[in-house]
């Protein structure tokens, strides 16, 4: 709601940063095939700072505690990245360390974007505490990625190239859905993952997903009405290449040759 509010103020005067005064940490509420509430996660981030919420959202320095049953079984810390550029250098490539909880615990998972951020394709390597790759996370699209009209599949492969499951970002089920990520950071994801798989793996896939969800979809459908210039814009996706994530927007009003408007991508 806080978010809702700041972003609603921000475009009603035409000033985007003032929407990043309401974000706030994030919260996530993981669910068993039947219905079960399984873990919860909870984000600590600095508001303000040189790397806060407030400044440097979605990419900002944050950990994440996942908790079951009220104890913490996992710690997850991202160190701030330089976003919207090519990942060429490890200060643009997205990063997580998996630790057992509670607390900064022995690390069990290293998840990191690769070098040029998988080509047109984004992508994450996972791999154990001794640096041996576990698995490659790879989207299914090419070029384009985003957009609440659709799902947005993640596939999961071990080093010899066989599914380990998959990572799904589900398209809204509903208008109070579609609604709700319009004005929000709400999103709905769904894992897929062989009952047999180990415990650690299952872990760094779950680990993988909030990366994911921070790191392309924090933004996902953001629309923005300016009534002081009479304009609106909705972002459609984000163009993907290298590494480098470009929101595309379809933006509509504020014409001033006397035709009422334009419209521009």
């Amino acid at each position: 709601a806080i978010e809702a509010l700041a972003n609603a103020a921000a475009n009603a005067v035409g000033m985007d940063a003032l929407g990043a005064l309401g974000e706030t940490a994030n919260k996530y509420d993981a669910y068993t095939d039947d219905g079960g509430l399984k873990f919860t996660t909870v984000e600590t981030s600095e508001y303000c700072g040189l790397t806060g919420r407030c400044c440097c959202r979605p990419n900002h320095k944050l950990q994440l505690h996942v908790y079951q049953g009220g104890n913490e079984v996992l710690y997850l810390d991202r160190g701030c990245k330089a976003g919207q550029c090519f990942s060429c250098h490890e200060c643009c490539r997205q990063e997580m360390k998996v630790h057992m909880g509670p607390g900064q615990g022995e690390v069990i998972a290293h998840i990191m974007e690769p070098q040029f951020g998988g080509g047109l394709s984004p992508t994450l390597q996972v791999m154990d505490r001794d640096g041996n790759d576990v698995a490659t996370i790879k989207a299914n699209a090419t070029c384009c990625i985003g957009g609440i009209c659709c799902d947005h599949t993640f596939q999961v492969q071990d080093p010899q190239g066989n599914s380990m499951g998959k990572i799904v970002k589900e398209r809204p089920d509903g208008l109070g859905q579609f609604a709700k990520e319009l004005v929000s950071d709400a999103d709905v994801f769904t894992m897929d993952v062989p009952r047999e798989l180990e415990p650690k793996k299952k872990a760094a896939m779950l680990s993988a997903l909030h990366l994911i969800d921070y790191w392309l979809f924090e933004n996902e459908g953001d629309v923005k009405v300016d009534f002081v210039n009479g304009e609106c814009s909705f972002k459609c996706c984000d163009l993907y290449c290298f590494g480098c994530v470009c929101p595309c927007a379809l933006a509509c009003g504020g014409g001033s040759d006397g035709d009422g408007g334009n419209n521009n991508f």
